[in-house]
This record gives C-alpha cells, sequence and structure tokens, in this order.
C-alpha cells in the first residue's frame, strides 16, 4: 500500500505544477503497486489507486496531449525520481503521529490511517529487539562483553562449522571452558591454566599469552592487525570478539588450538561428544564412593570365572 501512496502523491505534484509538462514517466520497483494503477479490483492499495487516476484525468484535462506512464525498474540508483519516490515510501511507512499527514475524519475523533502488514511486523521485531536489549543489559557485564549494534548476526560465524561457532559465542559470552570461568561455577579448584601453569587461565590469556599456542597467536594479531590497524595490546578481547572483521582470523584461530574445547584431539571432536569438567569430576566421586563401600563390606566382590557344578553332573561324573 506504501508505494500506492507514493506514485499518486508524485502524480498529485505533477498535477499541481503551473505548467503541465509534455510527459510524465514513474519509475518503481515495485511491480504490484504498477498493476494496481491499471486495475479497478479491490484490494490493497485501491484507494489511492482511485486517486492517482483522479490526478492523471486532471492532467490530461489541463494537457490532452500529455504522455503519462509508469514504468518499472529493478533498482533505485541512477534514478533520481524513482529515488524520491522511494523517499516517500519511507514517509508514508512511518508513524502517523511521526510524519503527521493523512488522518481520518468524520467520526468522533481523527484516527490515523490503517498501516501495512509488514510494517506492524517490523514494529513488533524492532520493539522485541530493543527490550531483549535492555533485559540484556542489566545483567551483562560490559567488561566482559559487548552488546551487538544490530540484530544481525555475524555472516562470518553463522557459516562456519557448527562446533567452533558455538565456541566462538561461548567465548564471547564468557561463559566457556577457561580455568576463570569452571572455577567461578565451582568445577574446578583452582582457575590455573593446564597448559602453561599459569596463575589464572582467563580469554585475555589464551588469546594473548598463553605459551602453548604462540604461533597460533602470532597469525591471529597478524591478522587482527591488517583488518583494524590495532594490535594485542590496544585490543581487549571483549572489542576483539565483538568486532566483525576480526571474526575469521578468532575462527581460524580456534580451529587451529584447543582453546574453549575439552578433547585434545581435533578429529576426535567430530565423532564423539565433548566431556564436561564436571562429568569427569562426577564420575570420578562416584567411583571413589564405590570403592569405600567396597573396603566397608570388607572384601570386594568379585565374580567367579567358572560357575560349580551342578550336584546331578557331578554324580554322573562320578559314575
Amino acid at each position: 500500500m506504501a508505494e500506492c501512496v507514493a506514485l499518486a502523491r508524485v502524480l498529485e505534484e505533477a498535477a499541481k505544477c503551473q505548467t503541465v509538462p509534455k510527459r510524465v514517466t514513474i519509475f518503481t520497483d515495485a511491480l504490484a503497486a504498477t498493476r494496481q494503477m491499471a486495475s479497478k479490483e479491490p484490494g490493497p492499495g485501491q484507494k489511492y489507486a482511485i486517486l492517482a487516476r483522479r490526478h492523471i484525468a486532471k492532467l490530461r484535462r489541463a494537457r490532452p496531449g500529455i504522455t503519462i506512464e509508469i514504468r518499472w525498474c529493478p533498482a533505485h540508483k541512477g534514478i533520481p525520481g524513482s529515488e524520491k519516490a522511494d523517499e516517500w515510501v519511507k514517509i508514508a511507512a512511518e508513524k502517523p503521529e511521526a510524519r503527521g499527514v493523512e488522518w481520518l475524519q468524520g467520526g468522533a475523533r481523527p484516527v490515523p490511517l490503517p498501516r501495512s502488514l509488514a510494517h506492524i511486523k517490523h514494529e513488533i521485531s524492532t520493539k522485541k529487539w530493543d527490550e531483549a536489549r535492555q533485559w540484556a543489559g542489566k545483567r551483562i557485564s560490559a567488561k566482559k562483553y559487548r552488546m551487538p549494534r544490530t540484530q544481525q548476526p555475524d555472516k562470518t560465524v553463522a557459516g562456519s562449522n557448527k562446533r567452533v561457532a558455538a565456541r566462538f559465542y561461548q567465548i564471547k559470552t564468557g561463559h566457556c571452558l577457561t580455568g576463570q570461568y569452571l572455577e567461578w561455577t565451582e568445577n574446578r579448584t583452582s582457575a590455573q591454566c593446564w597448559w602453561c601453569r599459569c596463575k589464572e587461565q582467563t580469554r585475555e590469556h589464551v588469546f594473548k599469552n598463553c605459551g602453548q599456542w604462540k604461533e597460533q597467536q602470532k597469525v591471529l594479531w597478524k591478522e587482527v592487525w591488517k583488518e583494524t590497524g590495532r594490535g594485542r595490546s590496544w585490543f581487549p578481547i571483549r572489542d576483539l570478539l565483538a568486532d566483525n572483521r576480526c571474526s575469521r582470523a578468532v575462527l581460524d584461530f580456534l580451529s587451529t588450538t584447543d582453546v574453549g574445547r575439552l578433547a585434545p584431539d581435533p578429529v576426535e571432536e567430530d565423532v564423539q561428544s565433548e566431556a564436561s569438567e564436571w562429568e569427569v569430576r562426577k564420575r570420578r566421586e562416584q567411583e571413589e564412593e564405590r570403592e569405600a563401600e567396597t573396603e566397608r563390606l570388607g572384601a570386594e566382590v568379585e565374580e567367579p570365572l567358572f560357575l560349580p557344578t551342578p550336584a546331578f553332573l557331578a554324580s554322573a561324573e562320578e559314575e
């Protein structure tokens, strides 16, 4: 409907000219609106199709030989008139309160014109996104995570290997397999790095200082420098993971290291599930409990290798 509004306004502006032009050509990429202008059947934008035909009739009365064309074009670029029509379409799609035009009169009180379903859905989606950002902003530490500016996902991460992408987002939010996080969740007794024995294994440590991944870190920060002009000393991990320009370099780093992954062998990662530190510790505790129970009973109960010979078989053998 918004495209029909724009076409009607273009014809209205042409009809208002003091000198009626010999030719009026309108370019639009809305094929449905173009067809609606020539149709008398009811449908979306019918009101504006009728208005457009009235303006066309007015132009023809003012100048009988005038040529009026509505042409479809695949894009707006390079056609000033079409870009102007697109601008009016956007204005028509805004809230009536914001643009201050076109209110239905005659009732108990003025009411705004109905909006298209697509615009209403877009408004709902935008409102949900804003509410989600406000909710997350109150619960996320700004030191560890930077909220994205738009709701569009990072295409580089979305198109990568699923397991690597999962590790990327885990590290980005800070909920990842690092010594610091596992100690905070009480799944490890200390935050010590299990590769270089540094006192605390954080995201900054594994991406910048861990001796186990020196070569991979050099490649990572070399690529980051090419894309952003910033080095490791001036690039907090929070900003690195939030910058879409660095996503490919970070994904390559994760795919060539065991950062954020418990299983050390990258081949085994694709064929078997990853056991968490909590599962390993839980299994160990269960084994210790079984051993303690066996000792309490006095001895380990072992299943005999051979069962005793039944009595009737034993008597048969003696005979």
